[in-house]
């Protein structure tokens, strides 16, 4: 899709994406204190309470917050689908996001049914009310393509993870009489390859080469990668052997070396650290596929487990999703400017780029320790600190971006 497709005119007030934005990264520091106060629990197993919390302070906290954000500003953007009066729309959605995944997260951590069922509702209704909003616009809009197809079926997958996840939360707190862990791998694909492989695809094929100036992924490949990815799902939810999830993480792994080869093809010889983000998520969904094939093919090291969650959830989503901020946040405020002021600071000028180096070298950091915390653990009390640190330098530098866009703004009402 060019640059010249898009219908920035359509975009929601500014206020609507950036509350989750912001938000983020506070979900991140809150998943560092637990590795630094609880390193010996949570890198000892995936299902520990600790681990469970942490995971779901990533996932449900930190990724789900700035893909509903994304999705409030991509789908009107790229996909002419407009959300009834997101202002108002973002109110639930917002609220119930953010305190359902706290509720959820302490639920796991203190083992308390009533947490666990409060939280869970608490999302799954604000999961509820985007879905039927962003279903209906997507399914008016008259726009075709590869993103639009493939944002409808991660938006289908989203609600198919959140079920899940409500019957197993429910299960784990006595309400319901079922095995938590009856759908569990489900659960785990439906999150990370439905909704966030497929958002990451259907992102990809406007941003990698619009900010990287890469070559556009072949339109094959675009076309038919979303309904096989998602046919690949299907038949890994139907099937009752582990094999059968081996087509999804090989398709996954595919998409990697399809982002990597277009970046190596790419016309700007610079490297940024928004190319760098990309580049190690990218290797990490490599790294990370490949271990979850070992586990798939019949590795019981629970240690594997481990280190390929955290290669895929931090090394892949959260280095992914950094790189993205840091290039969208001041992108969307630059497109807000613009209009209103006859000399707009550059986006470069509104990121400090000492900083940004720093953060590289510190989240690079975090997550190498925390690879190997899952092979002893004390490294986790080190990966704890980076991490903390990253998020914090995240969270300086998006306010760093606003702030320059409220001072840019003021200059408005002083007289000349």
């Amino acid at each position: 899709m060019a640059t010249a497709e898009l219908s920035f005119e359509q975009a929601p007030p500014l206020s609507v994406p950036l509350r989750f934005f912001y938000g983020a990264p506070i979900f991140l520091f809150l998943a560092a204190l637990l590795m630094m106060f609880r390193f010996d629990q949570v890198f000892v197993s995936r299902w520990t309470p600790q681990t469970l919390a942490l995971t779901h302070l990533v996932t449900a906290g930190f990724m789900l917050q700035v893909m509903l954000g994304a999705l409030f500003q991509l789908m009107p953007v790229a996909a002419g689908a407009n959300l009834w009066r997101p202002h108002w729309l973002v109110w639930p959605v917002h609220v119930g996001s953010f305190a359902g995944a706290l509720g959820l997260a302490w639920g796991f951590y203190a083992s308390h049914g009533a947490w666990l069922a409060a939280g869970g509702v608490l999302l799954t209704l604000a999961v509820l009310v985007f879905m039927l909003a962003s279903a209906l616009a997507l399914l008016r809009t008259p726009a075709r393509g590869p993103t639009v197809s493939a944002l409808r079926l991660a938006v289908l997958w989203l609600g198919v993870t959140v079920a899940i996840g409500l019957s197993m939360a429910a299960a784990r707190g006595g309400y319901l009489g079922l095995e938590p862990l009856q759908w569990s791998q489900l659960h785990v694909a439906g999150g990370l390859v439905g909704w966030g492989g497929l958002l990451v695809a259907a992102t990809a094929y406007l941003v990698v080469p619009m900010f990287q100036l890469t070559p556009a992924y072949p339109a094959w490949f675009s076309r038919a990668f979303a309904w096989a990815l998602a046919g690949a799902l299907v038949l890994g939810a139907a099937a009752t052997h582990p094999l059968a999830w081996i087509p999804a993480v090989v398709m996954v792994m595919g998409f990697a070396v399809m982002t990597l080869d277009r970046q190596r093809r790419r016309r700007r010889a610079k490297t940024d650290l928004t190319l760098s983000l990309w580049r190690q998520a990218m290797s990490c969904v490599l790294l990370g596929g490949g271990l979850s094939l070992l586990v798939l093919l019949g590795e019981n090291d629970p240690r594997i487990s481990v280190a390929a969650g955290v290669l895929v959830l931090y090394g892949a989503f959260v280095s992914l999703i950094a790189g993205m901020l840091y290039k969208i946040v001041p992108f969307i405020l630059w497109l807000f400017l613009q209009p209103r002021l006859s000399q707009v600071p550059p986006m470069t000028r509104m990121l400090n780029q000492p900083l940004m180096r720093w953060h590289w070298w510190v989240h690079s950091g975090g997550l190498v320790m925390a690879g190997l915390a899952a092979f002893w653990s004390p490294m986790g009390l080190g990966a704890g600190v980076a991490i903390g640190a990253a998020s914090l330098l995240l969270l300086a530098q998006l306010m760093r971006v606003g702030r320059h866009a409220q001072r840019a703004l003021a200059t408005l009402s002083q007289p000349s």
